[in-house]
């Protein structure tokens, strides 16, 4: 009996010790807390998916954009900062001089060399631990690929005052460079101002020297930049040389009258008006393909015109530029397609409610927005 008595105490302080245990085991391995928060392990490191131009080309262009896509959802600024991204001439080390953005919809980080590469010579891209996704975690280890480079040169987006020939001449999309991803850009350092007289959205960057804006709260997607900005000065430079080069394309229609496209059946193509143009009754755009609408006056817009895509034209297929020597002028409750780059240094002015999409302002004068939506394509 006392055997007995003595094992079954020690099966119970046996039992005992094993709901000790099990307590402590849930507890320590997130069963849960009072605050319900759990203990989570950290998310995985980001890591780079593609590049273009892929590890060990050879015959890239000299003028190539390089690219890398990202496996997940990144910090910006991170990405932009200084060192983090770079492009060396692989034999001598030296730093190729560029501008670097990031795209948030695509995931993707750009490097867009301020003069072309050279011909013969090997670069090595690298992207540095520095890169964090939008969690804090690092790149799991530095990026690194290298490429040489050809004796070509491609019809891509062209790299801060470099005009592309190609893009210039036609008869595709007007190339914007570094300006394609603003959605409001506004003139020269230290004059031109951008004014929100009431709340607006913009979907796309913004950029100006100054800026005065509205008593309200307005929305941005997109990344505001100022004078002091180097993606600012160089997107500047690059609006100039797109304006340039649509200024300088071949005529296919010209009107030798004030001329309001709404009364005419436009197709692609270039359309010169030796007058003003304008759209007061709707205007809509059919036919897929590039349309460049160019005065030697201004733009303006009746209150509450449309221009629209109909047929089998839409946004992937599309591309509008209005480029009106005089200001460009919409009045209220106006819905506009297409990126308005007035020349001669001329201002742009949305009236309220109106609405541009599939396009920007880009204006090397004042550009004032009144409660107006602006989105890029």
């Amino acid at each position: 009996m006392k055997r007995f008595k003595t094992l079954h105490k020690t099966l119970q302080t046996y039992l005992l010790f094993i709901l000790i245990l099990s307590v402590f085991l849930i507890s320590g391995c997130g069963g849960g807390d009072s605050a319900g928060t759990g203990n989570w392990l950290p998310s995985s490191a980001p890591t780079v998916t593609s590049t273009d131009p892929v590890d060990a080309a050879t015959g890239i262009c000299s003028n190539k954009i390089v690219t890398a896509v990202f496996s997940k959802a990144m910090d910006a600024s991170t990405i932009t900062a200084a060192g983090t991204f770079t492009v060396k001439e692989t034999a001598t080390g030296n730093n190729k001089p560029g501008v670097v953005t990031y795209n948030a919809t695509t995931r993707t980080a750009t490097f867009t060399r301020t003069t072309n590469y050279t011909t013969g010579l090997s670069y090595t891209a690298t992207i540095t631990t520095a890169a964090k996704d939008t969690e804090g975690n690092a790149l799991a280890a530095n990026k690194v690929w290298s490429f040489t480079i050809g004796a070509t040169v491609c019809a891509n987006p062209s790299p801060p005052g470099i005009a592309d020939p190609v893009s210039c001449a036609g008869p595709g999309p007007v190339d914007l460079g570094t300006a394609a991803s603003f959605g409001v850009l506004v003139g020269p350092a230290g004059g031109a101002t951008f004014t929100i007289t009431n709340p607006t959205s913009v979907t796309g960057d913004t950029g100006a020297a100054s800026y005065v804006p509205a008593g309200g709260v307005s929305t941005l997607v997109g990344t505001k930049y100022t004078g002091v900005d180097a993606l600012y000065v160089s997107a500047k430079a690059d609006m100039l040389t797109a304006i340039a080069c649509a200024e300088a394309r071949t005529c296919n229609f010209n009107y030798a009258v004030v001329t309001d496209f709404g009364t005419v059946a436009v197709t692609p193509g270039v359309h010169c008006v030796t007058a003003a143009m304008s759209v007061s009754t709707p205007l809509t755009i059919n036919t897929p393909g590039v349309y460049v609408f160019r005065s030697t006056g201004a733009l303006t817009s009746a209150v509450n015109a449309t221009v629209a895509y109909g047929g089998t034209a839409n946004a992937s297929n599309t591309s509008i530029f209005w480029v009106p020597t005089g200001a460009a002028t919409l009045l209220a409750n106006t819905t506009f397609l297409g990126t308005i780059m007035p020349g001669s240094s001329a201002a742009i002015t949305l009236g309220a409610n109106s609405t541009v999409t599939d396009g920007r302002l880009l204006s090397n004068s004042d550009v004032t927005v009144n409660t107006n939506t602006i989105a890029i394509p």
